[in-house]
């Protein structure tokens, strides 16, 4: 059962129907007892009724009973019967209204009979009550009967018809079950509506929430007003919309981002194309224009293979393949690419890095975040300024550190630096470069479990610090 409404009612249905009938169970059994107790002490008084009119004469035990003072023993067949006998077993008396049948020879005190159920051969279903005690004897006075020794004494057994009581304990059987069913039939209309009203809130969010989509991300649901068990869900929801919003927004702008880099470059193949095909030209202006249309093309691959690497770094399913990897001589090779041009800006290396410092990482993606630092610093530090690169080793991590002076950056622009296509309007004329470089090299930090940020240190210098796993 999968709806949450009717599994809430299911259960309280339940639970209120066990409750129910507990109480029931409990009033049933008290009711049952009080009746059962009441018949009883009928029984025994009428037991210790006909066990005082009971004498021992010579040894003979007799009955002074008299019909008219007790007439519902004389009729046939009647409701109320009686046995008495001696102790060995030998009948005394009975009533006429027993017959000729015989009730069980089960008795207790006469301060505390023995009840029992019986049925007679003729279907009549007793309630009796057996007591054993001893008859007056008539004979002797007080003190010669404490010196006689004390004779067997007699068994009466007393029976009264239960239909009566029967009758009554199935009307109230009866009574207690038609309460409780319509107890649960109210029961069962008052959660129903409990239950509808109780989640109507969540219903309310639900269809807020199936309402929600692409161009409403900016859509927050309130959070005060509902109840405690669903303010935690309403705020997570929020959250994952703020998410989404950036998410869009960020990927708009990223569209919007690459179409426009991709137009540029495309308009100038075109115009390339149009002149080639429309103008006479030389075969040096030919050459000359198969050589822009070439830099033009270079422009395109490489904004495309950034964007494949971007693809890779945003792939939850790629497999790292991770192997010690020396950091100094990672460096080294990711340096390699840009020494000339970091050369010919006149600026200075230096690296503190120790050469038996290893790290356990994917060498490609170690190398694509070191290469884009390196490009970062060569291509955008100011000339004749110094570059420096330290690390250093923890117990859970590894930390590489690259300074340089932050030419026209400030602190405003730090955010900015890891957005893709971020770039400061005075670099923008440098068509080698898309912005991607820093927002790859986070990506792929982050994809090998570390993270890359970037500050102003103490001393002015703008720092990119990264930080992987030691192990």
């Amino acid at each position: 059962m999968k709806s949450l409404r009717a599994r809430l009612t299911l259960r309280l249905l339940l639970g209120g129907a066990l409750l129910l009938g507990a109480v029931g169970a409990v009033l049933h059994w008290q009711m049952r007892r009080a009746l059962t107790a009441e018949f009883d002490a009928t029984l025994r008084a009428t037991a210790q009724a006909l066990a005082s009119l009971t004498e021992q004469r010579n040894g003979e035990i007799s009955l002074d009973f008299a019909g008219e003072n007790m007439p519902q023993f004389e009729r046939m067949n009647g409701s109320e019967v009686f046995l008495i006998r001696s102790a060995d077993g030998r009948e005394i008396e009975r009533s006429t209204s027993l017959g000729a049948a015989t009730l069980p020879l089960r008795a207790g005190s006469a301060e505390r009979p023995e009840f029992f159920d019986t049925t007679l051969p003729d279907g009549r279903a007793l309630r009796c009550a057996g007591l054993r005690f001893q008859p007056q004897n008539e004979e002797e006075d007080d003190d010669k009967r404490k010196r006689r020794k004390p004779k067997p004494g007699a068994v009466l057994v007393v029976g009264r018809d239960r239909t009566a009581l029967d009758r009554t304990l199935a009307a109230l059987r009866t009574s207690l079950l038609l309460t409780g069913a319509g107890a649960l039939a109210v029961l069962a209309a008052l959660v129903r509506w409990e239950v509808r009203g109780g989640l109507a809130p969540l219903d309310r969010l639900g269809e807020n929430v199936a309402a929600v989509e692409a161009a409403s991300l900016a859509t927050r649901f309130p959070v005060e007003p509902l109840p405690a068990e669903l303010q935690p869900i309403a705020a997570r929801l929020n959250e994952l919309l703020a998410r989404l919003e950036s998410a869009f927004t960020r990927e708009r702008r990223f569209t919007a981002t690459v179409a426009h880099e991709l137009r540029t470059p495309l308009a100038e193949l075109r115009a390339l194309a149009e002149v080639n095909l429309t103008t006479p030209a030389t075969e040096t202006e030919r050459a000359e224009s198969w050589r822009d249309a070439l830099a033009t093309t270079l422009r395109m691959e490489s904004l495309a293979l950034r964007l494949l690497d971007l693809a890779r770094a945003e792939d939850p399913g790629r497999v790292l393949h991770r192997e010690p990897v020396a950091l100094a001589t990672a460096f080294t090779a990711a340096w390699q690419p840009h020494a000339t041009r970091a050369t010919e800006r006149g600026l200075t290396l230096k690296v503190a890095l120790p050469a038996d410092l290893i790290v356990s990482t994917d060498p490609a993606l170690f190398g694509v975040i070191l290469g884009n630092l390196c490009a970062n610093a060569a291509a955008h530090s100011p000339a004749g300024t110094p570059l420096r690169v330290t690390a250093s080793r923890t117990a859970d991590a590894v930390t590489v550190h690259f300074y340089n002076l932050a030419g026209d950056l400030t602190a405003a622009d730090v955010p900015q630096l890891f957005e893709r296509f971020w770039r400061k309007d005075a670099a923008r004329a440098d068509a080698q470069h898309h912005g991607l470089g820093l927002a790859l090299a986070a990506e792929f930090a982050t994809l090998l479990g570390g993270k890359l940020t970037a500050s102003f240190s103490t001393s002015g210098e703008l720092e990119f610090t990264l930080r992987l796993p030691a192990g």
